[in-house]
């Protein structure tokens, strides 16, 4: 870390290497002369270190980690029966926010040192902690510029039970109107923005979660050999977070009215959905192929090797909303998408060509639409012209990122030669927590 250069503290509450939003920031920005550390959640009980590009990923015991599975199944039971009674008899409480003072003292020591200019919080989960580590750094004499990346909408969480979610909800608004810029990544999440957030006049500046195509690298593994098939073998890919409502479940069933086409799900083979969903396509098991995540610089290269990229979300508000990872990455590919009638993705298709979409949670219309793509493939890929796909790039999106740095900073730093987008270990401090 130079002198110089303006820094930037990010903060997640996840373990950051499979967050391609947070990874990316870092990235560019590190590249346009700023030096960055992303403070991110282990997943063990000690500390490690990271970095990608020029920046730096310090790993904290951010969370509480359980690992047996006994005493989480009582967690898990002890929190269900909490909720229970706050809602019979305490009508309307508000409980405190999860992790927020053990991430505020773990991050906080860090942030004194670092003194960064802006302290960039991603998603809600990490917005009062970035607001604590602020009012902190301002105690000391260290004035620095918040910034809240609101990865989601909150009341749409489907997750978030109703006092927790007021408790985000109201952290959410007092941090937001103390906050230097409020990136949004999309604008129908924009729209709902504005008045949640009490916004007014503002608007939220778009710095949508579009794919990198710089840093892509080709892919190590190969698809369809993953796949055990040849290469005229229909193909269609889920590549993705995995659970009921992404609409897997329609997947398998049409499958079953699909005999030649196969299926790779690319998604980790521990989470409790994918398990199910193999349990549920045991009949097709033949054709419905679980494949580990691969590196995010390698994804596009790694998907090009498939026919369609699907989307078949449920009907819920943050899927409306949203103009997910997983379209550009698809687009970058030069995958047709078929989509589900989600309203944001659904008009983004029809508006490009690029794909078909099908009534959400509907077999056959699944079936009508994949199999109309697969019948002319060539004419909807003959939508991802150059300009397109420059318009959905991560590129375009850093010049959005990096001049909302530059302006709210004041600062003008010197673009450094771009570094390889790879993740780079280094030794782990082992600090117990």
């Amino acid at each position: 870390m130079s002198n110089q250069n303006p820094r930037a503290l990010h903060i997640v509450l996840n373990a950051v290497t499979e967050d391609s939003r947070v990874l990316k920031c870092a990235w560019s920005l590190g590249n346009a002369g700023w030096d960055v550390i992303v403070a991110g959640a282990t997943p063990f009980t000690y500390s490690d270190e990271l970095s990608i590009g020029y920046a730096s990923i310090q790993r904290l015991p951010l969370k509480v980690v359980v690992k047996q599975d006994l005493i989480a199944k009582i967690l898990r039971r002890a929190r269900y029966y909490q909720r229970r009674f706050q809602a019979r008899f305490l009508g309307g409480y508000t409980p405190g926010v999860p992790n927020w003072g053990r991430a505020t003292k773990a991050i906080l020591p860090i942030a004194l040192i670092f003194k960064p200019d802006v302290v960039h919080a991603h998603d809600y989960t990490a917005l009062p902690i970035a607001g604590e580590i602020v009012s902190a750094l301002k105690k000391s004499g260290h004035q620095a510029k918040l910034v809240y990346d609101a990865h989601e909408y909150v009341p749409g969480v489907a997750h978030l039970k109703a006092p927790l979610a007021r408790a985000y909800i109201e952290q959410e608004i007092k941090y937001t109107a103390l906050s230097a810029a409020i990136l949004s990544v999309s604008e129908g999440m924009s729209e709902l923005l504005i008045p949640h957030l009490h916004m007014g006049e503002r608007r939220p500046e778009i710095v949508a979660n579009d794919p990198l195509v710089e840093g892509q690298q080709p892919s190590v593994r190969n698809l369809r050999a993953d796949c055990g098939i040849g290469a005229d073998v229909p193909l269609i890919i889920y590549s993705g977070a995995v659970a009921p409502q992404r609409g897997i479940g329609t997947v398998i069933e049409g499958l079953r009215k699909m005999p030649d086409v196969h299926c790779a799900l690319i998604a980790n083979p521990e989470n409790a959905s994918v398990k199910q969903f193999v349990l549920d396509a045991a009949d097709i098991a033949d054709r419905f192929h679980v494949l580990p995540y691969v590196p995010n610089a390698e994804l596009v290269s790694y998907l090009s090797g498939g026919d369609i990229g699907l989307i078949p979300i449920h009907h819920k508000l943050n899927h409306e909303i949203s103009l997910i990872t997983k379209f550009g990455e698809y687009m970058q590919a030069r995958l047709p998408i078929v989509v589900s009638d989600v309203k944001t993705m659904a008009a983004e298709v029809k508006r490009l060509g690029n794909g078909q979409v099908f009534e959400a949670l509907n077999t056959d219309d699944f079936v009508r639409a994949t199999r109309e793509v697969l019948a002319h493939k060539s004419k909807y890929q003959s939508a991802y012209t150059q300009e397109i796909l420059n318009e959905r790039s991560w590129e375009r999106q850093a010049e959005n990122l990096i001049s909302i740095y530059n302006r709210i900073a004041d600062a003008g730093p010197t673009m450094r030669p771009h570094m390889p987008f790879s993740i780079s270990k280094k030794e782990a401090s082992k600090s117990e927590s």
